[in-house]
């Protein structure tokens, strides 16, 4: 009877250590965490990405502007096309600013949905099955959020190259423009900096 029960403890046992052992395999559980490295990834190249967007979104119209300014009826007609292109170059990197603006927004929520599924996955309970199609989908959205960045990339560097592009040529048409900044901004201060430059 002694026998028995030392068995039956033993089949208990056994029975509990092996529903405890993992369910999912080595290759899902390295492809659950090599996803959670690459959206972790996306999202720092995004935000990166969003930086540098709106600092030459800033810059561009500093620039246009400047040069705009400097449009009279002596060279509006030399610098109609720079108008042109620093209007639709403009409108242009806006609608890619608004595009990602759109999209980081919902990648916020998606990120969100993505981190809660996450934290629900027990690697030593759940099974390939449960998490196989949840995976796949999650790849398949990484991939095409990593093509859209790459897209938004390539049309900032064109955008940047158009700017450039059009600063030299209003250069030669006007002259490079000087921050109004680095002019006295009345008489009696432009005789001041004089005055000053004259003493010994």
């Amino acid at each position: 009877m002694k026998n028995k029960i030392i068995v039956a403890l033993v089949i208990i046992a056994s029975v509990g250590l092996f529903s405890c052992k993992s369910k999912m395999s080595q290759k899902m559980k390295e492809d659950f965490s090599q996803l959670k490295t690459d959206w972790g990834l996306l999202s720092t190249d995004l935000s990166t990405f969003g930086e540098s967007l709106k600092a030459n979104r800033d810059t561009m119209a500093k620039g246009y502007k400047k040069f705009n300014n400097k449009i009279n009826k002596s060279n509006q007609d030399k610098m109609a096309a720079f108008k042109t292109s620093s209007e639709t170059n403009s409108t242009a990197l806006a609608n890619t600013f608004k595009d990602y603006d759109a999209f980081q927004k919902s990648f916020a929520d998606s990120t969100t949905a993505f981190n809660a599924w996450a934290a629900k996955i027990d690697t030593n309970k759940t099974s390939d099955k449960q998490v196989k199609m949840p995976i796949e989908n999650y790849k398949t959205y990484l991939t095409n959020s990593k093509a859209k960045l790459q897209q938004w990339s390539s049309d900032m560097a064109n955008s940047m190259d158009t700017y450039q592009k059009d600063i030299e040529d209003a250069k030669k048409i006007v002259g490079a423009a000087k921050d109004t900044g680095d002019k006295p901004k009345t008489k009696s201060a432009a005789n001041k900096a004089k005055t000053n430059k004259n003493k010994p």
